[in-house]
């Protein structure tokens, strides 16, 4: 067994790579940038994770959000493995220890943040570490056709010029062509390697349902028919998540909500409860986002339409890490389009990102429409993969009998047209 396979049987108890990741993890150790777009379940850690244990440098991510960092560092810790995070919820004494043990070169994997990462001090810190990758996860946020695009991550190029002998890998589950190059664009990666997989989930149901006015009564009586299964349900607004946890509650269904407006407290024993299976339903906001990784979530609804196809991939890609069947189920109405409409107006500062958005904001609604055949075909040729295998058996325009409501509940239905 080579040295690579130990590390993964030793440390993640696995005995053979998933598809890419070996080939992903090679080029690094040649030295060679690395764009890697993996579905979500994919397994992105390990292609920087097991590099990082080979040598003696420090191999930096860059980390969009304190949850996912800590989720990360927790795991590796309780692995064995030296990794810290340093970012704004560090105590004094955390941070003095976590810069110790960087001078005694024992930390094996750093996180941080965007906005620390190209920070004066934090750069001047690095300049004398043994640096040895450079992993920039969720690297969809660099770009303005992405779906989360944020500004700060575009400084992320300074980087890459301070230290340009170092390989880099930017990871994401949803890129489409255009955001794959303007990441490899922004982040300066030389020449780099280009791996993409497959979007397809073959063990993921789509279905969009026509919300009406008993939209919850239809939810309601889905729910009590998977009593014993994980599920996030996914809201529009802050007060669409609180008041459905609400109602559910009183319905006899345990139910919490997840969202931006809660204390880090609040959100961190929700995220808790949720993850150890204390309360099966999350009704949340896209603040319940990147780091949920749940293996047994088995449905994931959208109560009110998201913005944009990466997005409703992504959110729904939550269900099934396990490889179980698990459905994905979107309530539509003409309205929700209209609303979003009229926040792109509103809401983005330059004619060009608003044509982006209504364009990303079309072909979300385009997927809600029966008429334009099956469902994954439709993802899956929005991110530049063909897709032949028709009739998929997987979405309700392809097989609308085998919809969630022939094995658990007569409340969901799909829209009819």
């Amino acid at each position: 067994m080579d040295r690579l396979h130990l590390i993964l049987q030793r440390y993640f108890g696995h005995t053979a790579f998933r598809p890419y990741q070996q080939e992903i993890i090679q080029d690094l150790r040649e030295g060679r940038d690395v764009l890697a777009v993996l579905a979500t379940g994919g397994g992105k850690s390990l292609c920087y994770q097991v590099p990082a244990l080979i040598g003696n440098g420090v191999t930096l991510v860059i980390s969009p959000l304190i949850a996912l960092m800590k989720d990360q560092v927790d795991d590796l810790q309780a692995r064995g493995i030296s990794a810290e995070a340093l970012n704004s919820s560090c105590s004094y004494v955390a941070t003095r220890r976590i810069l110790s043990e960087l001078e005694e070169n024992v930390v094996q994997i750093l996180y941080v943040s965007p906005e620390k990462a190209v920070s004066d001090d934090f750069l001047a810190l690095i300049a004398s570490l043994p640096i040895t990758l450079i992993a920039v996860d969720e690297a969809h946020c660099i770009s303005m056709w992405g779906h989360q695009f944020r500004p700060e991550y575009r400084s992320l190029q300074v980087l890459k010029e301070r230290f340009p002998q170092v390989p880099m890998v930017a990871l994401t589950a949803t890129a489409t062509p255009d955001v794959r190059d303007d990441i490899a664009r922004q982040l300066n990666l030389n020449n780099p390697s280009v791996y993409v997989g497959s979007f397809n989930r073959e063990n993921l149901r789509y279905l969009v349902v026509q919300k009406e006015e008993d939209v919850y009564e239809r939810l309601r009586g889905y729910l009590q028919g998977r009593r014993t299964d994980a599920g996030i349900i996914y809201t529009a607004t802050r007060d669409g998540a609180e008041t459905l946890a609400a109602r559910l509650q009183a319905d006899g269904i345990p139910a919490l909500p997840y969202h931006a407006g809660m204390t880090a407290a609040a959100r961190e024993r929700t995220h808790d409860r949720f993850m150890t299976g204390k309360v099966p339903v999350i009704c949340a906001t896209s603040a319940f986002g990147m780091g949920i990784d749940k293996p047994d979530v088995r449905f994931v609804v959208h109560y009110d339409m998201p913005k944009t196809l990466e997005a409703y991939y992504q959110e729904s890609g939550r269900a099934g890490r396990d490889g179980g069947e698990s459905d994905c189920i979107l309530f539509y109405h003409d309205d929700d389009a209209k609303r979003l409409r009229s926040f792109i107006d509103r809401d983005l500062p330059s004619e060009f990102q608003r044509e982006v958005a209504r364009s990303k904001l079309q072909k979300m609604v385009d997927y809600c429409s029966i008429a334009a055949g099956c469902r994954r075909r439709q993802i899956l040729e929005y991110f530049g993969e063909r897709f032949e295998t028709l009739p998929c058996s997987g979405c309700d325009a392809c097989t609308p009998s085998r919809g969630p409501e022939h094995r658990k509940s007569g409340a969901v239905r799909p829209a009819s047209g």
